[in-house]
């Protein structure tokens, strides 16, 4: 899964400084309940201008200068300071974000490469340092806990999460962990654990890819900003939790396989118009079914009946499946009838639809749907079938011998033709996009031999034509089988149907 970083989830927060109020030329702002006054005592407040000077200096080698000035007096003697801890721990944590910020900087220089004095020959993990500063002015002062939030997500926490997500997005597995704990270090987001989620998934590591997920999830709350990142953990979440339960047994399996329900059931509510849906609902019956929950299949396609009208025929015609599947099979024949309704041309709406109609003994009512079934997918054999079936009922059904006999040959004289065909077709896939669509044909060579054109035409909502596309089996012997795929390239393609193969 590819991994992007949207700028604007820290265009609120990123650089928020802490500044007294008595000092508006200090940078940035706070509560009226968080006051961290960097004026006081007098060494603070020459290190306070000292900061701005290297917040505003140009040459490298300037800023360098001030910062090492800054950390050698913020680390001689810190008692002076002990009366305004939350100041000197916000002066602190700002000359160490510096020093982390600064180009070819290592994460955890020497200590006095930087000016400390004290265990001057021993490492500093910048990032645990700032990690520890921030945490001490919420200790002096809780009142700053809310800003002191807002302020970790900051130049260094926006530069270690996009190095955990470019890392990531380049398959370098390790690199992306080590930024991504590092980001959250400064800020526990969505973002480092939608990276840590993805990098648990490629090491196979279910288990924690799911708890990270689930943490993006719940960091993201109803925030705007993060929706696509939080649908996109959802999905990934939903199918692994489906994926899992598969897997499982026992009341293991039952209870994973709700929790893989709900995530369906929420994906769907996130994004009901999204071209995944009608896969969402598919799922969503399949971990209910896991969860030996079968009752309750009837809440996937609940607000279907209600509103068949906002749904897609797709959707319609997965919720007829699902309901065929719950045995609901008054409610699988008005889906399937919803669905070709929406879409007159819908090949599976037509074959679901004719054969609810069998199973309901309506024969009469399988033809229509058949006739139209025949002219989208001529080579299929059991389209051809549709109508023995329902002459064969008819037959049954018949009072008057000639009626009876005219059903009868009608049952031959249609079954004959399904098992005369020359080539069998089955539909593999159909895929549909804003551009293009490609269906994709199964076909099973009956005849001796043969070599075949095929011809697809692709129709738009009302059933116009607006791509025809072709594609060559090369030669076929008896028995062969061999899928072809035919691109149309057209806007809006709703259907298809493909010409006689004879």
């Amino acid at each position: 899964m590819r991994l992007t970083f949207m700028a604007g989830a820290v265009a609120a927060a990123s650089l928020t400084a802490f500044v007294p109020a008595t000092a508006a030329a200090q940078p940035g702002g706070v509560s009226e309940s968080c006051n961290i006054d960097v004026n006081q005592p007098k060494e603070l407040a020459i290190l306070s201008l000292s900061y701005q000077q290297a917040k505003a200096a140009q040459n490298p080698e300037q800023r360098k200068k001030l910062l090492t000035t800054m950390s050698k007096e913020l680390d001689t003697k810190p008692e002076r300071f002990s009366k305004n801890v939350p100041g000197y721990q916000y002066m602190l944590s700002e000359v160490l974000k510096m020093w982390a910020l600064e180009p070819g900087m290592s994460q955890t220089p020497v200590r006095s490469s930087l000016g400390f004095v004290a265990n001057p020959t021993e490492t500093i993990d910048l990032v645990v340092a700032i990690d520890a500063a921030y945490k001490a002015i919420v200790a002096a002062s809780p009142a700053c806990e809310a800003d002191v939030k807002a302020q970790r997500q900051n130049e260094l926490w926006l530069a270690l999460t996009q190095s955990a997500l470019s890392a990531s997005n380049a398959g370098q597995l390790d690199s992306a962990e080590y930024y991504a704990k590092r980001s959250m270090m400064m800020s526990d987001g969505p973002y480092a654990h939608y990276v840590l989620g993805n990098v648990a998934n490629q090491k196979n590591d279910k288990k924690a890819a799911m708890m990270h997920w689930g943490h993006v999830i719940e960091r993201a709350g109803s925030d705007t900003v993060y929706r696509e990142l939080k649908n996109g953990s959802l999905y990934y979440l939903a199918l692994t939790q489906l994926e899992q339960a598969a897997g499982l047994q026992g009341g293991e399996q039952i209870d994973m396989a709700r929790k893989a329900a709900e995530s369906f059931k929420a994906l769907i509510a996130a994004q009901p118009d999204g071209p995944e849906v009608p896969n969402h609902y598919n799922n969503w019956a399949e971990a209910l079914t896991l969860a030996k929950d079968t009752l309750n299949m009837s809440q996937v396609y609940a607000d279907m009946l209600a509103n068949p009208d906002a749904q897609s025929d797709i959707s319609l015609a997965v919720g007829g499946v699902v309901a065929t599947r719950a045995n609901k099979a008054e409610d699988a024949l008005k889906l399937f009838e919803a669905s070709v309704k929406k879409n007159p041309n819908s090949r599976d709406g037509l074959r679901n639809l004719a054969a609810s109609y069998y199973g309901k003994d309506r024969f009469k009512d399988m033809w229509a749907p058949s006739v139209k079934l025949t002219s989208l997918d001529p080579n299929n054999y059991d389209a051809w079938m549709m109508f023995a079936y329902a002459s064969q009922g008819l037959s049954r059904g018949a009072k008057l011998p000639a009626e009876k006999k005219a059903w009868s040959d009608s049952l031959v004289k249609y079954q004959t033709f399904a098992d005369n065909l020359p080539v069998k077709v089955e539909v593999a896939g159909f895929t549909r996009g804003a551009e293009q669509a490609t269906l994709t044909l199964a076909l099973e060579q009956v005849a001796a031999a043969g070599s075949y054109t095929v011809t697809a035409e692709f129709l738009d909502e009302a059933g116009a034509v607006v791509a025809t596309a072709t594609a060559e089996t090369g030669a076929l012997k008896k028995g062969d089988r061999k899928n072809v795929e035919i691109k149309g390239v057209g806007q809006k393609i709703y259907a298809y149907r493909y010409k006689p193969i004879k």
